[in-house]
């Protein structure tokens, strides 16, 4: 069979999908390595050979037209049977099943996947590993591309957010465990000992490190201290390994998700101090794209990460920490190990 001239490229049509899925021809152009203009030609270039209107392009961003969509449909399904043509040919299924793609709010990608896969016996000499980090919309945005088989995402990566809300409903999601919120100073602040419950008024007035506004932490915090007369003092910081070295070098205090300090609290750099009532917790999850499920790398890490889940420790005066559970009953019942549920739109 002769191809006729007109036929789109595979790499056109994954250029497209990648319009799809980012919603702005540069974004796609960025992740294919070209630039915007020449990004910009391949797909016009597609149109013309096609005689269809693929894209809507606008300041804010560029969306498939309604024959954009159906295009896009049946690119996806010919992007599939593509790689798995170049997994029968170039023997690339046993490279392949040794690759791990991952990607996490930054908290869980910088403190509990590594951990998660020390747990898990990954040998490093044996599989791949990539790991990457980024917001809610960026996570979804990599599953949904298939750049990454499997992502790890937190109640704290946006504020406001109730995870399974804001996951699109081609994405499916299994519940891990809950990351709770803790007051937290360094190893010389005069709390480090303290034996009774600290109150918020107490907290309000100290002087304080605190996530950028528009974060889920900075959200609760807000919350938690308005109630408060006190004047406030603060210094804002947007990551928490700033914060973290704002208050392991000085007297000041933070209020920051347990997952993030765990190291700090084992070394004795950092300390826990109850509060006076319950500190909120928030769920993590991971998530896959439904269609093309989890491989088998990814399967054994989220086995382990729902095993394992994220220890809490708990602040005892005089005392090192201890690990405990921060583990909960599940949203949904689920009826196996690696059952799962599929998350709401």
């Amino acid at each position: 069979m002769v191809l006729p001239s007109k036929m789109p490229q595979l790499a056109d049509l994954d250029l497209l999908l990648s319009v799809e899925s980012y919603g702005s021809v540069g974004k796609a152009a960025q992740a294919h390595s070209l630039s915007q203009p020449a990004a910009s030609i391949r797909i016009s270039a597609m149109e013309r050979r096609l005689g269809l209107r693929l894209l809507e392009r606008s300041p804010a961003g560029s969306k498939l037209t309604e024959e954009g969509e159906m295009l896009a449909k049946y690119a996806r399904n010919v992007m599939q049977a593509a790689r798995e043509l170049l997994e029968f040919g170039s023997g690339a299924r046993t490279a392949e099943s040794k690759r791990l793609r991952v990607a996490g709010s930054p908290g869980i990608s910088g403190h509990l996947i590594p951990e998660w896969l020390n747990r898990s016996g990954f040998s490093f000499g044996e599989a791949r590993v990539e790991v990457q980090a980024g917001d809610l919309d960026e996570l979804r945005r990599l599953l949904r591309a298939g750049h990454v088989d499997l992502a790890f995402i937190d109640g704290w990566c946006q504020a406001g957010g109730e995870v399974e809300k804001q996951v699109p409903g081609d994405l499916v999601t299994r519940y891990i465990c809950d990351d709770k919120l803790a007051v937290v100073v360094g190893s010389k602040h005069p709390w480090a000992t303290r034996t009774s419950p600290l109150t918020v008024q107490e907290l309000a007035a100290a002087p304080l490190v605190l996530r950028e506004r528009g974060s889920g932490i900075r959200e609760f915090t807000d919350e938690l201290l308005a109630a408060a007369d006190a004047p406030r003092s603060y210094v804002e910081f947007p990551s928490n390994a700033a914060i973290k070295q704002a208050v392991a070098t000085s007297k000041r205090v933070t209020v920051l998700n347990v997952s993030t300090v765990r190291p700090e609290l084992a070394e004795g750099r950092l300390h826990l101090v109850t509060v006076d009532q319950e500190m909120p917790a928030k769920p993590i999850y991971a998530a896959w794209h439904e269609r093309r499920g989890l491989p088998e790398y990814a399967r054994e890490l989220v086995e382990i990460a729902a095993t394992k889940g994220s220890p809490v420790p708990v602040a005892v005066p005089g005392q090192k920490p201890r690990a405990v559970s921060a583990r909960r009953t599940p949203p949904r019942k689920t009826s196996t190990a690696i059952d799962v549920h599929k998350s709401m739109t």
